[in-house]
């Protein structure tokens, strides 16, 4: 997520004073089943504009991480001889 809003930030000419992220995961057992979230925390410096948290914000959200998180994440393994 980092890499991905210093890449947008840099393209875009947004000038960071910072940029850090925390991400804290969390799994549940409902039932017979876990449930995995994770829930993430930004710090985006001082001096930008409202629009510019958002477009930061957004980007991180949409990273190739995220993307691959989303939804149902399986597990198939294999034991060879």
């Amino acid at each position: 997520m980092v890499l991905t809003m210093a890449a947008v930030a840099d393209n875009k000419g947004i000038t960071l004073t910072r940029l850090s992220a925390s991400v804290v995961g969390r799994t549940e057992f409902v039932g017979r089943s876990t449930v995995t979230g994770f829930t993430s925390n930004f710090n985006l410096g001082e001096g930008l504009t409202l629009r510019e948290r958002r477009i930061l914000y957004n980007s991180a959200r949409q990273c190739e991480v995220h993307k691959m998180l989303r939804g149902e994440i399986t597990f198939e393994e294999h034991l060879g001889e």
